[in-house]
C-alpha cells in the first residue's frame, strides 16, 4: 500500500509541472484546452474546499496552503483526464469505432459506455482524495483571547516523527491530573472551547493538540486514526518530559477522529489512565457504508461503499479498512472508559456509540443524549459528567 501510494503521489506531483511544459511547447489546440480545463477545474475545486473549511471552522489559510491545495487539485484533475483517455481508447477499440462502416448506434453505445465506466471510477476517486487531503486552517483565537486564561504554545513530535502544535493550559493550582484533548476531522485545537474552559475551572491541566494534517501541525493527509494514535502517544511523551509532576494521571478526551486516535493510543500505551470519546465511530468501514446509504442515492451509494475506502487508503498510504476502534477498546481494561454520543448525531450514527460501549469492559460509563454531532460538545450537562469522570476515574484493581 505504501509503495502504491508513493507512486500515486509522485504522479500527482509531476503532472501539474509537466502539463505546463507541454502547454508551452506543443501547438495542439485540443491538448492545450484540456490542460487549461484541468487547471481551471482544479483551482475551482481547491477554492471550494478551502472556502468550506474556512466558513465551517473559521481561521486563516496561508498562501502556501492555498498553493498546495491548487497544485494537488490540478494534479488530481490531470490524472483523471489521463484515466479518461485510457478508458476512451479501450472502449473505442472494443466497439471498433475506427471501422469505416461504423453505425451511429455503435458510436452512441461506445460513448455511453465510456461515460459510465469513467463516472464509476471518477466519483469515488475524487471523494477519496477529498476525504484524505487536509488543507490546514489555522485558528485565530487563543485560550487567552477567548477564555482569558494563560497558556503555552508548544511544539512536539508524534511518536513517528510528525511535527505537532498544541496549547498547554496549566491549572491555577498544582494538579497531578492532565487531560489530553483531541479534536475531530477538519477541526483543530480551538474547536472545543467549552470543554477546555470546564477542565481549567476544575483545576485540571490541559494539553490540546492539532492532529497531523490539521492547523499548525505537519502533514497534509489524514488516516482517520490509523496513524493519529502516534500523535497522542507523542503528546504523552512530551507531558512526561516537560510536566512529569503535573501528569502523574493522564486522561484522554477525543471527539470523532480524536476519539478514534485516543482509543488506539490507549490500547497501546498504559500511561493513559482514563478515556473519554465523544461522537466516535466504532468501525470506519461500517461508517463509510452508513454514510453512503444515508446521503447518496442508489446505485451510486454502492460505488462509494465498495470503492471509496480502498481508494482513500491508496491516497493515505494506510489500510483504512483496518481502522476499527471498537476492536481495540477491550484492550484498555482495567482503565475506565466513558462513551459520549448523541442520538441525533447527523454525521456518525448513534449505533456506533452504542457498539463502542457494548464492546468496552467495565469500568465503563455511557452518556447518551439527544444531542447532535457538534452540539453535544457544548452541552453543559455532558461536560459536567466528563469533568466528574476525569476527576474520579481510576483503574479497577487487578488480582
Amino acid at each position: 500500500m505504501f509503495v502504491l501510494s508513493t507512486i500515486l503521489h509522485a504522479i500527482y506531483l509531476f503532472l501539474p509541472a509537466g502539463s505546463l511544459g507541454v502547454f508551452a511547447t506543443k501547438n495542439r489546440a485540443t491538448l492545450k484546452r484540456s490542460i487549461a480545463g484541468a487547471w481551471i477545474s482544479g483551482t475551482i475545486l481547491a477554492g471550494a474546499i478551502l472556502g468550506a473549511y474556512v466558513a465551517g471552522i473559521g481561521g486563516t489559510v496561508s498562501f502556501t496552503q492555498i498553493g498546495k491545495a491548487i497544485y494537488v487539485a490540478v494534479g488530481l484533475m490531470l490524472f483523471l483526464k489521463l484515466i479518461d483517455h485510457l478508458f476512451k481508447s479501450l472502449v473505442f477499440r472494443l466497439f471498433r469505432i475506427n471501422q469505416p462502416d461504423i453505425s451511429r448506434w455503435r458510436v452512441v453505445g461506445a460513448v455511453a459506455t465510456r461515460v459510465i465506466i469513467f463516472s464509476t471510477f471518477a466519483l469515488p476517486w475524487v471523494m477519496s482524495a477529498v476525504m484524505v487531503y487536509r488543507p490546514r486552517v489555522v485558528p485565530v483565537e487563543t485560550p487567552e483571547s477567548i477564555l482569558r486564561i494563560d497558556y503555552q504554545q508548544v511544539e512536539l513530535k508524534s511518536r513517528d516523527g510528525i511535527d505537532l502544535a498544541g496549547w498547554y493550559i496549566p491549572a491555577t493550582t498544582h494538579s497531578a491530573i492532565t487531560a489530553i484533548v483531541c479534536h475531530g476531522l477538519g477541526a483543530n485545537k480551538a474547536s472545543m472551547w467549552a470543554i477546555l474552559r470546564s477542565l481549567h475551572d476544575a483545576e485540571i491541566n490541559v494539553l490540546t493538540i492539532d492532529l497531523r494534517a490539521h492547523a499548525e501541525s505537519g502533514g497534509q493527509l489524514t488516516t482517520f486514526g490509523a496513524t493519529e494514535s502516534n500523535d497522542v502517544i507523542g503528546a504523552i511523551d512530551w507531558l512526561r518530559d516537560q510536566h512529569a509532576e503535573s501528569s502523574t494521571r493522564i486522561a484522554a478526551i477525543g471527539a470523532s477522529l480524536g476519539g478514534a486516535a485516543i482509543l488506539s493510543a490507549a490500547a497501546q500505551d498504559q500511561r493513559i489512565d482514563a478515556v473519554v470519546t465523544i461522537g466516535t465511530f466504532d468501525s470506519l468501514p461500517q461508517l463509510a457504508k452508513d454514510l453512503s446509504d444515508q446521503h447518496i442515492v442508489p446505485p451510486i451509494n454502492y460505488l462509494t461503499r465498495w470503492l471509496a475506502l480502498p481508494m482513500a487508503s491508496l491516497h493515505a498510504g494506510a489500510n483504512l479498512s483496518a481502522v476499527r476502534p471498537g476492536d481495540q477498546i477491550d484492550k484498555i481494561w482495567p482503565r475506565p472508559v466513558m462513551i459520549v454520543h448523541g442520538a441525533n448525531d447527523e454525521i456518525i450514527p448513534f449505533s456506533h456509540g452504542k457498539n463502542l460501549y457494548e464492546k468496552a469492559f467495565s469500568p465503563r460509563i455511557s452518556v447518551f443524549t439527544g444531542g447532535t454531532h457538534n452540539g453535544i460538545m457544548d452541552d453543559p450537562q455532558v461536560i459536567e459528567k466528563i469533568i466528574e469522570f476525569v476527576l474520579q476515574a481510576r483503574p479497577v484493581p487487578v488480582i
